[in-house]
């Protein structure tokens, strides 16, 4: 569930539309439905790991007003970081984004690591080297491609044990730290560290990096 999910389910947001799944958000940008290309919901992990999600959806001020809407989120993520010592999630910033004819919010995020994402969001994020993500019992599917749909080599999971992996069900846009050399089916890359999964048919997004 998402984090716009999640207020809804409390009743917070009952005056906005909990978010379409990010596939939906996607394959309206892509029918070209006025949305600006960088006004898509998007996943940034760093090469330790942590990440920046910036979030945007549609929003109608007659319920709510920015403020509102950050005073919700911060509310929610203090209650998250009171379980830890440190903090581990942050809104960096709320505001509601007017165009012509159309009201978005957009949301900036941090997380501490994929954890902290997987649990705010309770939806799974994971990042770490290709060992890790065996050590930890995940399945890496052999039917990943490249750019050009090639398919993974025989041996590439077990030569390349210290590689990264990127695993996740959520749909927004990735941006990976190291290029990505394989994917799952449906990926689409916009660049070498940058893709759009929002075609991938699998419950779970596997993206191999270059290192």
């Amino acid at each position: 569930m998402d984090f716009y999910g999640k207020f809804a389910e409390k009743g917070s947001f009952n005056k906005i539309a909990a978010v379409c799944s990010m596939a939906l958000c996607f394959a309206l940008m892509a029918s070209g439905c006025g949305q600006q290309k960088e006004n898509v919901t998007t996943m940034t992990i760093d090469a330790e790991g942590k990440v920046s999600y910036v979030i945007y959806e549609d929003f109608s001020e007659d319920y709510y007003d920015a403020a509102e809407l950050s005073d919700m989120a911060e509310k929610e993520i203090a209650e998250y970081n009171s379980e830890y010592i440190s903090e581990k999630v942050a809104l960096l910033g709320a505001e509601v984004i007017e165009n012509e004819d159309q009201s978005r919010v957009k949301l900036e995020m941090t997380f501490d690591s994929c954890q902290d994402f997987s649990n705010f969001n309770q939806e799974f994020l994971f990042y770490g080297t290709i060992k890790e993500a065996k050590e930890q019992g995940y399945k890496i599917s052999t039917g990943l491609v490249d750019a050009k749909g090639e398919k993974l080599p025989d041996s590439y999971l077990e030569d390349n044990e210290d590689r990264h992996i990127v695993i996740t069900d959520d749909r927004s846009r990735i941006k990976a730290p190291y290029s990505i050399e394989y994917m799952s089916n449906g990926t689409t890359l916009n660049g070498k560290k940058e893709a759009d999964i929002s075609a991938v048919t699998a419950d779970t997004v596997q993206l191999l990096l270059s290192k």
